[in-house]
């Protein structure tokens, strides 16, 4: 009995199979895409001048790169062992090859070093989970990278406010604050940003900074604030988003704020 259930099985299943169109997608050669080229720099903040390596991922490859905002196409600058960059500019660089599809852009960000602080003193506190490599972490002259655990990053899950010192008194032009949105993250840009200069008289700078009205990608951003004024002392305050908006999965919560550098000018 137990044959004869067996072979009526097989027969069944072979008449299945012979019965049932069978369909196999290639992909064609054409239709892959490279890898986003790696891009490693000796660091994202200029002194004198920073040096830019790339991998290519795949023998045959070849990377074009852009300075000028534009896409890389084939018919830009060629990128062949290394490149030193001495002013600050936006890099785009892309793999292209001759049997695949062409990379997505990856691209790099790189900031003149500014006046060195000599001080900074907390008055909110950094969440332990995100303190960066210590209180000196904004002002060490080093950017973080995309990823909210770099150790250049200090996380607050609230208001950030804290008081930056100079050796003397030093004419700033402008400030750049450092920032990581990563909604997904639940990590936001600041909504507001205080600056208290305090010489002869007591000045303050306010700026707001656009809210995020729906989901966007990871992204490394700078808010340039012009001040125009000689500091020896300033008194730097950001806010967080006390509620996330409606439209994310967070809604109601606070938002975290991370910063990787304040850069005067």
């Amino acid at each position: 009995m137990r044959t004869v259930v067996g072979t009526l099985f097989l027969w069944l299943l072979i008449f299945s199979c012979k019965n049932e169109e069978i369909k196999v997608n290639y992909l064609q050669k054409e239709e892959v895409q490279l890898v986003q080229p790696r891009i490693m720099a000796s660091s994202m903040v200029i002194d004198s001048f920073v040096t830019i390596k790339a991998d290519r991922n795949i023998d045959g490859a070849e990377i074009f790169y852009s300075d000028d905002g534009s896409e890389p196409t084939r018919n830009s600058t060629q990128f062949i062992e290394k490149i030193k960059i001495k002013e600050p500019k936006e890099l785009k660089f892309k793999a292209f090859h001759n049997n695949f599809k062409a990379s997505e852009t990856a691209s790099i960000k790189l900031y003149k070093k500014g006046y060195s602080a000599s001080d900074i003193k907390w008055f909110t506190n950094v969440h332990e989970k995100y303190k960066g490599v210590g209180s000196f972490t904004l002002i060490n002259g080093k950017k973080a990278s995309l990823e909210y655990n770099n150790p250049e990053w200090m996380g607050f899950d609230t208001i950030a406010k804290a008081i930056v010192k100079f050796h003397k008194k030093t004419h700033i032009k402008s400030i750049d604050i450092g920032y990581l949105n990563d909604p997904a993250s639940w990590i936001f840009p600041p909504t507001e940003i205080e600056i208290i200069i305090k010489n002869v008289t007591v000045q303050h700078f306010n700026f707001r900074i656009e809210p995020l009205v729906e989901m966007t990608n990871r992204a490394m951003l700078t808010f340039n604030m012009p001040i125009n004024q000689e500091v020896i002392a300033l008194t730097i305050t950001l806010k967080n988003v006390q509620e996330i908006p409606d439209w994310h999965d967070g809604k109601g919560n606070r938002a975290w704020l991370f910063m990787d550098e304040w850069i005067f000018n």
